[in-house]
């Protein structure tokens, strides 16, 4: 079952509920809601509407099909003008604000239909301006650093997917253990997203996968989610995409990245990335584009990979293999010689130390631990008690020195 789809009857809840929406506008919202699963919208595009719908009905004071143009006017100032939200997301505001005028207005929202007068005035395409160059892209430096700051396998391998697919976030959320399987040069998994069911290769992210499978409450169920809680609280139930888009934003401010920490920009950045490497056929098949788009482009423009390219040979300069190209950084283990990640301090199949740093803190580790046990037994009550303790495991084991001992 979609992770999404598990969510909207929370959304239709929250807009029931909600006291500052107008009950006119809980009705528009839900006939729009029901003119999308007959036109056959997916889950995650629903979802996404009734989410949007939501915040924006909450500041509209009147009925949105008896708004003027002033009432939708304010409205989108108000959106735009929110600062703890990115561009992005305002722009998906105002085309999903759009298209849910055009329905009221025409029944359906098919292309070539009219727009009623309130709703003609919203622009939903980007400004040649507004299109920044990659000052606030990740790089595979910052990948490095999250993954170290990560606190646990489930999220190193979180980021670890993330970037090296640059999927979609609802493609990630909803994968299974069973849609991963082992390939020659690491891993393939099978995403379903806009453009049907697509095959991803993993090599760098690997070791990260096979740590957090090694420790997931559920590896042996082939249909369990891939992404579970993995506390007290819903041990092994499908975590929710808010607590790790929040895991992300936390990762990042530990790891001091002061750059959008959140799934679209993972996407934006790798495919920025990719667009080094792979042709515009290549990556609308990676990226679950369609054959022809004009995404690719975009893309190619941010990385600078043709006028850089261009530029060097014009001087006579051969191109240079990227620093931070694609090299697969893995450290064999010297015992067991599993393949561990870069960011790993002890082998993740055996637990030997990597290197001698970490070997170091393992050996102060445990001097530390003795030395604390040392302090703990110098008090008489806790030293008798761990004494009665171990007599009485030992007997449970060995009954017959029971008869010596008497």
């Amino acid at each position: 079952m979609s992770v999404v789809k598990v969510n909207i009857p929370h959304a239709v809840d929250f807009i029931k509920n909600d006291e500052d929406i107008l009950p006119e506008n809980k009705d528009l919202i839900f006939k729009f809601q029901r003119y999308l699963e007959i036109a056959g919208y997916s889950d995650n595009r629903i979802y996404k509407y009734l989410s949007t719908l939501r915040i924006l009905a909450k500041h509209m004071e009147v009925p949105f099909d008896k708004a003027t143009k002033e009432d939708v006017e304010n409205l989108v100032l108000w959106s735009d003008r929110r600062r703890k939200i990115s561009d992005t997301t305002k722009l998906h505001y105002r085309i999903m604000l759009k298209a849910f005028y055009k329905w009221i207005h025409n029944g359906e929202i098919a292309p070539g239909l009219e727009y009623p007068e309130c709703a003609k005035f919203i622009k939903v395409s980007e400004k040649n301006n507004k299109k920044k160059l990659p000052k606030d892209m990740l790089t595979v430096k910052d990948i490095k650093k999250l993954l170290v700051a990560a606190v646990s396998p489930r999220d190193k391998a979180f980021i670890a997917m993330l970037w090296e697919t640059g999927a979609r976030i609802e493609e990630i959320m909803n994968l299974t253990i069973g849609d991963l399987e082992d390939h020659k040069y690491g891993m393939k998994m099978v995403v379903n997203g806009k453009t049907g069911a697509r095959r991803l290769m993993l090599v760098e992210s690997v070791p990260y996968i096979n740590s957090w499978l090694s420790s997931h409450p559920r590896r042996h169920e082939k249909q369990a989610p891939l992404w579970v809680n993995v506390g007290v609280k819903n041990n092994g139930k499908a975590v929710k995409y808010e607590a790790m888009r929040k895991m992300l934003w936390e990762t990042g401010k530990r790891a001091g990245i002061n750059k959008p920490i959140n799934p679209y920009n993972f996407r934006h950045s790798r495919a920025t990335y990719m667009a080094n490497y792979f042709t515009e056929a290549q990556m609308c098949e990676w990226f679950g584009w369609v054959q022809g788009s004009d995404i690719p482009a975009r893309y190619v423009h941010l990385s600078g990979r043709d006028i850089d390219n261009a530029y060097a040979r014009m001087y006579g300069i051969k191109e240079k293999e990227d620093e931070e190209g694609p090299k697969v950084e893995f450290i064999k283990c010297p015992r067991c010689g599993y393949d561990n990640a870069s960011t790993f301090k002890f082998c993740g199949r055996c637990g030997m130390a990597l290197d001698l740093q970490a070997a170091l803190e393992a050996e102060d580790r445990d001097k530390q631990v003795g030395i604390n046990i040392v302090e703990v037994l110098k008090d008489p009550e806790i030293a008798r008690e761990l004494t009665e303790l171990l007599i009485k495991k030992v007997l449970e084991k060995h009954p017959e020195m029971v008869k010596k001992l008497s």
